[in-house]
């Protein structure tokens, strides 16, 4: 199913999820590096993999240093445990390569 028969059978479920897209991927109060790095540890309590990789790419494409992206995981590392641990380990090994 594509994004043009999702918009036909819910146009309302499309336009909330272009909000929700909006609202992390553009700075407002916060920049979208820093909400893209509270999306990675609200994905690694969830034990996303995918969805800490990919947040973690959507901050380094808006900006987000290597600092900030090693500082942020070790802050869900402290919250999170163990398995915050291993839901990052892509997102390390792949912030290694660079």
């Amino acid at each position: 199913m594509g994004q043009r028969d999702v918009r036909e059978l819910d146009p309302k479920a499309v336009e909330f999820y272009e909000f929700c897209d909006e609202v992390v991927q553009e700075d407002g109060a916060l920049p979208a590096k820093f909400k893209l790095m509270l999306v990675m540890a609200m994905g690694a309590q969830r034990h996303c993999r995918e969805c800490v990789s990919s947040a973690m790419r959507g901050a380094i494409n808006r900006g987000a240093s290597r600092e900030e992206l090693v500082e942020a995981i070790r802050v869900i590392f402290v919250a999170g445990g163990a398995q915050a641990v291993a839901a990052c380990r892509e997102a390390i090994e792949e912030l290694l390569k660079r």
